[in-house]
């Protein structure tokens, strides 16, 4: 059954929180690979610790954005691993924050406060 809550009730999102679901965009995994693609995507600006990752993992699943996936946690070879997925309202959510930041940006180059890409 869909989850019929407004997505734009979640915003802002903390930036931990946002990474975490732009990171589960790309499928199912567990919170060491979550932590490894954050720092790694940030280029080391943002290094999550391990009770902050997990602190906002559990966050976002008691609020029914993400979900554990035990299906690959079943083939995983390390019983320890917690896997986790996006849901329907998580994938909302990250759109409508992903929307939100975009106005902003958008807004900064509207008043010379940002330039946009070519072709944004």
């Amino acid at each position: 059954m869909p989850d019929s809550r407004d997505p734009r009730g979640f915003l802002p999102l903390s930036n931990l929180s946002f990474h975490l679901l732009l990171a589960l965009g790309a499928g199912e995994s567990h919170g060491y690979a979550l932590g490894k693609e954050i720092e790694d995507r940030s280029n080391g600006r943002l290094r999550p610790t391990t009770g902050s990752l997990y602190q906002a993992l559990k966050r976002l699943a008691d609020d029914g954005l993400i979900e554990r996936a035990p299906d690959v946690a079943r083939i995983s070879t390390d019983g320890r691993r917690q896997y986790f997925r996006l849901t329907g309202l998580g994938r909302a959510v990250t759109a409508a924050e992903a929307a939100r930041l975009h106005e902003l940006v958008r807004l900064a180059a509207e008043r010379d406060l940002f330039m946009l890409p070519a072709g944004a």
